[in-house]
């Protein structure tokens, strides 16, 4: 008789557990029609140049020079050799001498030390 219980036992588990997962799949597909009507459309990306994980990179100075450049263009300013310290600048920027002036100019202006490394 024990058997026979068992038997029964298992048979009623399985249609409770298969009747469960039958209506957890409907409930599921209802609710996967209601989000995907009322969903709105995501608006369209703008194109910007390089993306990088999702964000823009600011845009960088035109005037921004490279480390070694500025120390060495600042150390011909300490120097008094303003005018090399321009062409310098001049070819790092792209041949326009009023900007190399203009940072040249700024650079003294700054009043940092001389010849730092």
């Amino acid at each position: 008789m024990s058997l026979l219980f068992m038997l029964f036992a298992l048979m009623g588990a399985v249609i409770v557990l298969g009747g469960g997962s039958y209506a957890l799949r409907r409930v599921l597909a209802h609710m996967e029609a209601r989000v995907a009507v009322a969903e709105p459309e995501p608006p369209p990306r703008a194109e910007h140049g390089n993306h990088v994980g999702g964000y823009v990179p600011i845009q960088r100075d035109p005037d921004e020079l490279p480390a070694e450049v500025l120390s060495r263009a600042r150390n011909l300013v300490a120097l008094g050799r303003a005018d090399e310290a321009v062409r310098l600048v001049r070819t790092r920027l792209g041949g326009d001498e009023s900007r190399a002036r203009r940072v040249v100019r700024r650079l003294g202006e700054e009043g940092r030390p001389a010849l730092e490394p």
